[in-house]
């Protein structure tokens, strides 16, 4: 049976001693980096280290087995804590009403200041209301057409003009001369669709 060589023993040894201590540097370094983007007051520096220490903790604790995304999650908190509009983490982590676990938790769009969640948030329904069909388009009432959704036979038609629509490509089933298009809409629940959907009775 093959035994260990002690020098190999030992070469094996320093190798993960070394490992440790790079693990501790970088972690040590990544605290710096979040006790400097606290930015304290000289009387909130224990705090602020006290605080750079449990935000760490826990991001070292969700990306233990990654460390690509353990340094991004870092570099993410930093440049957020050290943006001027989003002073509000940094309040929010002096005073506790924000915790290190929940700080250390949060997506790009959830450390986002309130003004640029607000922009975010009436770019993307605006965006959804942009691609639905119009509303209040009074449209011509039929019951030869059924409802996939709830089945109902109360619809209206409505023709439209493609040019003052917001459409996705696949849409845009008509030619440059075909500049109507044509949906319906169910009277009972809502629903509507496009003409190469219609179930005509």
């Amino acid at each position: 049976m093959a035994e260990h060589s002690p020098s190999r023993s030992a070469s094996a040894g320093q190798e993960v001693n070394h490992a440790e201590s790079t693990a501790a540097s970088l972690r040590s370094k990544c605290v710096q980096l979040l006790m400097s983007a606290i930015r304290p007051e000289p009387q909130e520096l224990e705090t602020a280290t006290a605080l750079a220490a449990e935000v760490e903790r826990h991001i070292h604790c969700i990306h233990t087995s990654n460390q690509v995304k353990y340094k991004a999650c870092v570099r993410s908190k930093v440049s957020n804590l050290k943006n001027p509009k989003n002073r509000h983490l940094r309040q929010g982590l002096l005073s506790g009403s924000l915790s290190p676990e929940a700080f250390a938790r949060m997506s790009a769009e959830e450390m986002a200041c309130p003004e640029l969640r607000r922009e975010r948030e009436e770019y993307s329904s605006r965006g959804v209301s942009e691609r639905q069909l119009p509303r209040g388009v009074e449209g011509t009432a039929t019951r030869q057409l059924r409802c996939e959704r709830c089945g109902g036979s109360d619809c209206s038609v409505t023709q439209v003009d493609r040019g003052t629509l917001f459409l996705p490509a696949w849409v845009r089933q008509g030619g440059p001369d075909d500049q109507a298009m044509t949906f319906v809409t169910c009277s009972s629940c809502g629903q509507q669709w496009y003409h190469s959907g219609w179930i005509c009775l």
